[in-house]
């Protein structure tokens, strides 16, 4: 029996993982960007329809639409969606009766389900890239027991649609290439087959955010780490493969070109959606160490401050420990390779966001995707620096992880790291931004006495699936509070507006809160107002 457990250990845990993450996914709040994917997705099924039937019944194009696309879902495409959708249609009936809660509330919580099945497949591929790097099946099982329990991530992926996908993919993508170049580095040669792979990984990772034309800057790296290991010829090299390169190119393009339907009609919309994307301005601020940060006048500390806060210690102790270990690591072409990407694409994509001056928001959201290439960074540099260090940290933080999880559940995603926790987070640093505790707030609606009360809430989509439509079927937005809106009414006040100050004959009846591991202070995430 021991011995069955030493050898299965794995397996055992990523099976137990994966039941209890998906359980927990589909029992987390809607969020607010979740309404908008949703949106997202029924205007491309209208947009493809319509230019369906222009191309093959020759039927007149509303050109509105272009429009409509242009101002509200350029960059994103369908390719999660793809994949989403069909899940999310056969699980939603199932989680309607099970969570009690309306249609449309099911459908949205049936794709946490999916959203967490593509944060259990990164950690599958991050496992396969420090197997590229360290070949110690001890060292790429802890590790990727660290990143899969990992409170921050594992909170994203029980409900966030555009950024756990998008860095899932990226993880795909960087294996998919790694293999390739392994396959060079073997045997000088590559076959149709995974070159097609490869640039279907690429463009689906460009169908999610089209901000996924930084993987190119990657390959980038990869391919001129390559050349400097192997000192191989750039001419000989394209040479051997031009028409690998160019058919590359081709599905890359052309993939990307299905996966967006408002491409096949103007192309230029795909370089149009690269400028927006960077620019793209939503009129919020940050909280960032104390300081409200606006997306369009970011200082250059924004990114660090918040990996610093974000990123586990030992992760961040051992990219400090990068360049006394590095002539350990850097010892033969495929380290330099696979390590060496890692390593560059972490120094260089966030640099050139900085130096693009590209709008961010809501903490590490559209940057997320380094996070596992620094949780890589960090546990291999540790790991070489000293395995006993290594071992004995990834005990202690395994043990934290999981308790933190059951303790902050659901709001794992707001998690800080230990040396955070010595300033007062709450007033530093933005907090609940997503409106998870809507459900939790929407069942103490339920257990009070309230009915027919009219209740304020801005997004509604994040409390009223689970109100009985009976008792409650009058909605208004938040904003109404400071109007003069008919008393008494129930106003639920969280993502952004959980900053602002008590309004007028407003009492706080119930507030959703949780407090993190060695930190005195309470973090509210909601309160839910009767106002007379």
């Amino acid at each position: 029996m021991i011995q069955f457990l030493k050898k299965n250990i794995l397996f055992l845990f990523l099976f137990f993982y994966f039941i209890i993450g998906s359980f927990n996914s589909i029992n987390t709040g809607i969020s607010f960007d979740e309404y908008h994917e949703q949106k997202n997705w029924n205007f491309h099924v209208k947009y493809t329809k319509k230019l369906s039937s222009h191309i093959f019944l020759g039927e007149n194009f509303d050109e509105k639409l272009n429009e409509e696309y242009i101002v509200n879902y350029l960059g994103y495409g369908i390719g999660f969606q793809i994949i989403s959708q069909p899940i999310q249609s056969l699980l939603k009936d199932s989680i309607s009766k099970l969570s009690q809660i309306n249609d449309y509330g099911a459908h949205l919580t049936a794709k946490h389900f999916v959203v967490f099945l593509f944060f259990f497949l990164s950690g599958i591929f991050l496992y396969l890239i420090l197997k590229k790097i360290i070949n110690d099946k001890f060292f790429c099982s802890t590790t990727l027991a660290l990143y899969l329990l990992y409170p921050y991530l594992f909170g994203q992926s029980m409900f966030s649609p555009k950024d756990i996908p998008f860095m899932s993919v990226w993880l795909m993508c960087t294996f998919i290439s790694f293999y390739l170049f392994d396959l060079i580095i073997k045997n000088n040669k590559l076959n149709y087959l995974s070159v097609f792979f490869f640039s279907l990984s690429t463009a689906y990772l460009l169908s999610i955010r089209i901000a996924g034309i930084l993987i190119l800057f990657q390959y980038l790296i990869t391919f001129i780490i390559y050349l400097s290991s192997t000192k191989a010829s750039l001419i000989s090299f394209f040479k051997k493969f031009y028409l690998k390169i160019l058919f590359f190119s081709f599905t890359t393009l052309l993939f990307t070109m299905i996966l967006y339907p408002p491409f096949l009609l103007d192309p230029s919309l795909f370089f149009l959606s690269i400028d927006r994307m960077a620019s793209y301005f939503n009129d919020v601020c940050t909280n960032t160490l104390g300081s409200c940060m606006h997306p369009k006048n970011l200082p250059s500390t924004y990114i660090p401050i918040w990996l610093m806060v974000k990123l586990p210690f030992f992760i961040i102790f051992g990219i400090f420990l990068l360049p006394i270990v590095e002539k350990k690591i850097f010892i033969d072409t495929r380290k330099n390779i696979f390590f060496g990407t890692i390593v560059g694409s972490s120094l260089f994509i966030p640099l050139l966001l900085i130096i693009r001056k590209v709008h961010l928001y809501d903490e590490l959201r559209q940057v997320m995707f380094i996070v596992p290439l620094l949780f890589i960074l960090g546990s291999v540099s540790l790991y070489y620096f000293s395995k006993r260090i290594f071992y004995v940290l990834a005990v202690i933080m395994i043990c934290i992880f999981t308790i933190e999880n059951i303790k902050i559940n659901p709001y794992q995603y707001v998690w800080f790291n230990l040396p955070s926790r010595f300033i007062d987070l709450t007033k530093k640093f933005e907090l609940e931004y997503q409106g998870i505790s809507g459900r939790e707030i929407a069942k103490k609606i339920s257990l009070s006495n309230n009915d027919n009360l009219c209740i304020l809430v801005n997004p509604e989509h994040t409390v009223k699936p689970y109100l009985n439509p009976t008792r409650y079927n009058c909605f208004a937005i938040w904003q109404a509070i400071d109007t003069n809106y008919k008393r008494p009414f129930l106003a639920v006040q969280h993502v952004r507006n959980i900053k602002k100050g008590k309004s007028y004959k407003c009492k706080t009846i119930y507030k959703s809160n949780f407090t993190l591991l060695f930190h005195k202070k309470r973090f509210v995430t909601g309160k839910l107002l009767k106002c007379t």
